[in-house]
């Protein structure tokens, strides 16, 4: 039997488990700093599953350690432990922290953004064992906190662990690929001035000027790039000071969504910003326009202060570890994904990530969302072969 055959008849052997844990990680609410309980699942799996080390550090992330056969490159696996509000519950078919099993898929909230995902890297490690498959470098399995909102467990894991590549577990459909576009946050911030609705001529209504704003990044030029396609920016949250329907607001307050491509600073997006809201000003009104800057505050009680930031980038596509991921994978070029992940933190902090993860990108974020079990099955044959590969040193592909 060849290494791919006897990992394929491992990873056949340890996907009961490996659902059966995902679905405990769905039934486990973790959203943005409440990811505590979570924490306490993977932990204990790692453990129970004979991991090398164990460790939670100071933001919260859970970080498992297989020691490696010798001198071989290290590889680090990451997820993140928290997801996104399930939103309005009536729109679910199931309850979204059910983790019910049907139809060959895995449902609930986080099913496949993303702890369909981290139970397929938590169990790749035994996976190896069972099937007498050591890597030869070091392999960590890690779960961080608050992608969702900004990254914190990351941007904290990235200062004291490094390895020499990484896969980032986000769904990929399990196809390779090799960047994604970057996320700014950008808050307008107008005000104008109060007054009650029966008398609009006595007040500045910032309203207005939001409508004006708004209509006029219809026509705003995008950058591009030949890998990444288009920039989008996208207004996603709007507010007003008051609460009060005869009452013109003082202030409001946008939040914008830039999704960015290479080339781009949150700088200059500012200043083009900025110039858009000034013409649509009226007098006795102002407007700014700022990087949104995310507090945060870990279950484990670190506090960080960071720009809403998550960069672009791309490996190229003769870098060593696309061209031998490629190869293993067999499944052609590796793509880019459209939305951010936590990869650009690594990226940033020099350890070159790859993303491969069973789902579909469409499946995020929304009602009834599920996860492929065939495609988990998939997912954890895929992550033992990229463990062998990419920490052979000489570049051997089994």
């Amino acid at each position: 039997m060849s290494v791919s055959e006897t990992i394929r008849a491992h990873a056949a052997a340890q996907i009961d488990a490996t659902v059966a844990f995902a679905a405990r990680l769905v039934q486990t609410p973790s959203m943005p700093g409440q990811e505590g309980d979570v924490a306490a699942l993977v932990r204990q799996e790692m453990q129970k599953l004979g991991y090398d080390e164990v460790q939670v550090d100071a933001a919260g992330n859970v970080i498992g350690l297989l020691r490696g056969s010798g001198s071989g490159r290290s590889l680090l696996f990451n997820t993140h432990m928290d997801h996104v509000s399930p939103g309005d519950r009536s729109h679910w078919h199931v309850d979204p922290f059910s983790g019910q099993i049907a139809d060959g898929q895995l449902w609930g909230r986080a099913s496949t953004d993303i702890k369909g995902s981290l139970a397929c890297q938590v169990y790749t490690v035994p996976l190896l064992r069972a099937a007498g498959l050591l890597p030869a470098g070091d392999v960590y399995v890690t779960a961080v906190v608050m992608e969702e909102i900004g990254g914190l467990g990351m941007q904290h894991l990235a200062t004291h662990l490094r390895a020499d590549s990484a896969i980032v577990g986000e769904p990929s459909n399990c196809l390779l690929k090799r960047g994604h576009r970057g996320r700014t946050g950008l808050q307008v911030t107008i005000t104008g001035k109060a007054g009650h609705a029966s008398m609009p001529d006595r007040a500045v209504n910032p309203h207005t000027v939001a409508a004006g704003f708004l209509l006029a990044l219809r026509d705003l030029p995008m950058a591009s790039h030949p890998d990444f396609g288009s920039a989008t920016l996208a207004p996603t949250i709007y507010r007003s000071d008051n609460e009060s329907i005869n009452v013109i607001p003082e202030s409001v307050s946008i939040h914008l969504d830039w999704r960015t491509v290479p080339g781009e600073d949150a700088g200059s997006m500012v200043k083009t910003l900025q110039a858009r809201l000034d013409a649509a000003l009226l007098p006795g009104s102002h407007g700014t326009v700022a990087v949104v800057q995310d507090d945060m505050t870990s279950y484990s009680g670190m506090k960080l202060s960071l720009p809403s930031v998550f960069r672009p980038y791309a490996l190229p596509e003769d870098h060593w570890a696309v061209q031998i991921a490629e190869q293993v994978l067999g499944s052609g070029p590796a793509g880019l994904w459209r939305f951010a992940t936590d990869g650009g933190h690594l990226h940033d902090a020099g350890v070159p990530p790859l993303g491969f993860g069973p789902g579909l990108e469409e499946h995020c974020h929304i009602a009834d969302e599920r996860i492929s079990i065939a495609q988990m099955e998939q997912a954890l044959a895929g992550n033992a072969r990229l463990a062998l590969a990419l920490t052979d040193t000489a570049g051997a592909t089994p």
